[in-house]
């Protein structure tokens, strides 16, 4: 029988050692975009697994003078752990079935949030981009990029396909771009594009760029699929608070809270 595989240990401070299955623990339990951040950047997850030695640290000290047992430190965990409990029952009493929202139930929160959802006209744009060093001459990069616009429009290539032949050019789909959002070189280039077409070349201290107009989208609100999950989110969320709500009031029809306003009234201030 093979023996088990060793677990390596990727940090140490004094005693305390964190091994590989330890560090890939650490780094799961962060939020999704810092889980991204760290699986490419080496000094981000250096400092994480610093930070988390350093408080091992802090918590040894502290158990070391019996911080918990201060008067102050036990009331406050207790006040932490009465919420963790209370919030996890709460969930608990109030989950959401799980085919809800209907289709009809987000048809009708779309139609009712309609008017805050409109958006401005926005455009669904792509560029081939080709830089130009600092302080470098633009007018070549503007001609060659003329050239390859000529070349789409002739139907001798694709515009996806017009980097592969140019050291350095590089293709981009920039997603929907609001006017806003929209320089004012790149705004002049887009304005009164017809939908499939390639702007002139637009240039700035950075480089130069063909922009190409896939779609246009007029002011008003996204279509439905596109807001769709944030809505179901929100109808869930909305679910959930009602049914937390109702589970409370029923507890206090069960058994009213009953203040006597004298004694409150002799309270010293705060």
């Amino acid at each position: 029988m093979l023996a088990a595989a060793p677990d390596p240990v990727v940090a140490v401070r004094g005693a305390d050692e964190l091994t590989a299955t330890q560090v890939r623990a650490l780094i799961a339990s962060q939020p999704p975009d810092q889980r991204k951040k760290l699986s490419t950047d080496q000094a981000a997850l250096t400092s994480l697994i610093k930070n988390d030695l350093l408080q091992h640290a802090i918590l040894a000290e502290a158990a070391a003078q019996k911080w918990e047992a201060r008067p102050d430190v036990a009331a406050m965990l207790a006040r932490v752990r009465e919420a963790a409990v209370l919030q996890s029952f709460l969930a608990a009493q109030s989950q959401v079935p799980a085919g809800y929202p209907t289709d009809a139930d987000v048809q009708a929160a779309y139609e009712h949030a309609r008017p805050q959802l409109t958006l401005p006209r926005s455009y669904h744009l792509a560029e081939v981009f080709i830089p130009v060093a600092a302080g470098g001459a633009t007018e070549p990069v503007r001609r060659t990029l003329a050239t390859m616009a000529r070349d789409v429009a002739a139907g001798r290539t694709q515009f996806e396909s017009l980097p592969k032949h140019v050291a350095g050019a590089q293709y981009l789909d920039l997603g929907w771009l609001t006017d806003a959002k929209l320089n004012k070189a790149a705004h002049d280039a887009v304005a009164g594009l017809p939908e499939g077409q390639i702007s002139p070349p637009v240039c700035t201290a950075n480089g130069c760029t063909l922009i190409k107009l896939l779609a246009t989208r007029p002011a008003g609100p996204p279509p439905l699929p596109e807001v769709r999950d944030r809505l179901v989110q929100l109808l869930r969320e909305q679910k959930q608070n009602a049914l937390a709500q109702a589970y409370e009031n029923s507890l206090l029809a069960k058994e009213p809270v009953r203040i006597n306003e004298i004694q409150l009234s002799h309270l010293p201030s705060p």
